[in-house]
């Protein structure tokens, strides 16, 4: 009934024929590969399809002209290639098989199924793994005993980057275990990828026992990444290769690949990487491998390593970067030190040696998600009517913008580093950073204020030297106002438009927009900008209790964590007992008054009266006080006795 009114219908065709194919009705079958093969002659696809049928059929050289025609139509599409490989597979012809295969690899090099079914029929040792070292040699390099918990024997990276843009990464990972805590910290590797579009594949998993025995008796998981705690989200996961029951001595030797699969660089020729060359525990043997094609130019920095050697060779259209190092010390971790790229050398690869060239390039990427629609057009002109100068109008939106969206990260795919539309995230009500600065930027131009996208590397990920440039470095994103030499962060969610977080103060910062690419510093903001100033009026017994009328002025970055955490009257009590408990223990507060906790661009100003149990210690015939500032600096900067790295103060204060 259907083919009666659409004869070209090819969905119903295509069940006619599973049911002749099922019923094995062979003339029946003929004719609707007949049917369809006319209906559509120009498609690869039902071309493919009544391949399939004419190989049901037992017809094995109409079948096979038939993929021999989809591929001369297009013969730039790998998959036409695989179909043709599978189908001689099938037919127990595996030497043609194997080159349809090749022809597909050629086309597409990341794909790893096909590479895996080439394998199969033609094993081969593949051409990154060739680097790899031979756990003999691996195992001579094993300590007697060692005052760290591990050691790194092997760190071999290999990756290898194709001419159609996608990638593909080799590892040889292997360290000894020293010591039960290093048991501990060892017993689990995490293999990060992105389902659907990479995949990932142990190669060969061990573990050499201190008595000479061999386990390959491993287990693999995979836990998916993000906390939504901190509502983050992301689209990659962990395979997690599981080493039960090791033991001091044991060494452990790891191979994987992690391949790209998609058919093209979501990104299109950009490639970059910020490796750290020193870590948690020592290095015996490092080697970084990069293969790229001599059609592509790819920028490296110099890391100030000793004994790290650079030798680059070329093979055909291949060029093989090679860095390799050895007896590389770890860093000892100590509270409060900077972000490790400021304390230990690190390797930075990019396929852009500016900072111009790669904003111009991101703002390529981005830019058509900045598109406002006429709803947020009005609602801006809504916000700034009446605002006296910029200062307002800017407190205004970004007020509008804390208030209207919520922080959610949504890391998935290219939204990684492209935001979503401006649109999209109002329609949502949340997103992540780079939504927010988008959403902010394309606000204020819409009110008539310049305005830039300001990509930032926080504090915590340390600083790092200007080139090569790369995405690698930056994992937050901010707005920011040339007028009023502003910048502002869309996640707090709390703060005031001159209350920068901490994490964005002092650090490098890539300003985007349509005309102009800047790279610079954000401020550090003066103490004076973030204060806390606590003022007590106390009556003091001759016991030494005392009775507290506090009051406390809260100026800053700091202000919008008091906003959060006091914002619910029914908790404020218990908050803030909580917090003063620190400084007065046993202290009991009553009747606290916050004044205007939702006015984001005042500071927070609130009172409250309290009783201290022990106020002062008497001392014969005198009470003495502490000195609390003092006592909670020297708690918080003095941990240790002696310090290799220096501090990092997380800005500003006076208290």
């Amino acid at each position: 009934q259907v083919l009666s009114m659409a004869y070209d219908n090819a969905e119903a065709r295509r069940i006619l024929s599973a049911d002749a194919l099922e019923r094995d009705e062979r003339d029946r079958l003929r004719a609707e590969v007949q049917h369809l093969r006319a209906a559509f002659p120009g498609s690869s696809r039902v071309l493919a399809e009544a391949a399939g049928l004419h190989e049901g059929l037992g017809e094995i050289d109409e079948a096979l002209e038939l993929y021999r025609t989809i591929i001369a139509t297009c013969p730039d599409e790998s998959s036409h290639h695989v179909q043709y490989g599978r189908a001689l597979w099938r037919l127990g012809q595996p030497g043609p098989a194997a080159d349809a295969f090749r022809a597909a690899l050629v086309l597409r090099p990341q794909d790893g199924q096909t590479r895996r079914m080439l394998e199969r029929i033609r094993p081969a040792a593949r051409e990154d793994e060739a680097f790899a070292v031979d756990i003999e040699e691996i195992l001579a390099r094993r300590l007697e005993s060692s005052d760290w918990p591990a050691t790194m024997l092997q760190d071999l990276t290999v990756n290898t980057v194709y001419q159609n843009g996608p990638s593909a990464s080799f590892r040889q990972i292997s360290y000894q275990v020293h010591s039960v805590e290093g048991a501990r910290q060892m017993q689990s590797y995490p293999i990060f990828h992105e389902p659907g579009a990479e995949w990932v594949e142990v190669r060969s998993a061990r573990v050499h026992r201190a008595d000479g025995r061999v386990d390959e008796s491993i287990r693999t998981g995979t836990q998916s990444l993000g906390d939504p705690r901190y509502r983050i989200y992301y689209n990659t996961a962990a395979l997690v290769v599981q080493f039960p029951d090791l033991e001091p001595g044991d060494t452990v030797e790891l191979r994987y690949r992690v391949e790209n699969n998609s058919r093209r660089n979501e990104f299109n020729d950009y490639y970059g990487d910020l490796r750290p060359l020193r870590g948690r525990v020592p290095v015996q043997n490092f080697d970084y491998v990069l293969r790229t094609p001599t059609s592509r130019e790819f920028y490296f920095n110099e890391p100030n390593l000793p004994r790290l050697t650079h030798e680059r060779t070329q093979s055909g259209d291949r060029r093989i970067d090679r860095f390799r190092a050895t007896n590389i010390a770890p860093v000892r971790s100590e509270p409060r030190m900077p972000g490790l790229t400021e304390v230990a050398p690190y390797l930075h690869v990019s396929t852009y040696d500016s900072w111009e060239r790669l904003g111009r390039w991101w703002w390529g990427l981005a830019q058509d998600q900045l598109r406002p629609d006429e709803a947020l057009e009005r609602t801006v002109r809504e916000l700034v009517d009446g605002a006296t100068d910029t200062r307002e109008k800017v407190a205004r939106i970004y007020g509008w913008v804390l208030r209207n969206t919520r922080y959610v990260g949504l890391e998935f795919g290219i939204h990684g580093f492209k935001p979503y539309r401006i649109t999209q995230v109002v329609e949502r009500g949340f997103g992540d950073c780079k939504d927010k600065a988008s959403l902010l930027y394309a606000m204020f131009r819409i009110a008539g204020i310049d305005a830039r996208i300001a990509l930032v590397r926080t504090r915590s990920n340390g600083d790092i030297s200007d080139t090569p440039a790369s995405l690698a470095a930056f994992n937050h994103a901010i707005a920011y106002v040339p007028e009023l030499d502003l910048f502002l962060d869309g996640t707090t969610e709390t703060n005031g438009t001159s209350e920068l977080p901490p994490q964005d103060q002092g650090v490098m910062t890539l300003l985007v927009g349509p005309e102009s690419v800047e790279l610079r510093r954000t401020p550090v903001l003066p103490a004076a900008r973030q204060l806390q100033e606590r003022t007590f009026d106390v009556q003091l017994a001759r016991d030494g209790s005392g009775t507290v009328r506090g009051q406390e002025l809260i100026v800053g970055a700091m202000a919008g964590g008091y906003r959060s955490n006091y914002e619910a009257e029914g908790t404020r009590v218990e908050r803030l007992q909580r917090e003063l408990a620190g400084i007065f223990p046993g202290v009991e507060v009553q009747a606290p008054v916050f004044e205007n906790l939702d006015d984001f661009e005042s500071p927070v100003r609130f009172r409250y009266e309290a009783t201290v149990p022990q106020f002062a210690e008497r001392t014969g015939t005198q009470l003495q006080v502490a000195t609390w500032p003092l006592g909670r600096l020297v708690s918080a900067f003095a941990t240790a006795p002696t310090r290799r790295l220096p501090m990092d103060l997380g800005g500003r204060y006076a208290y």
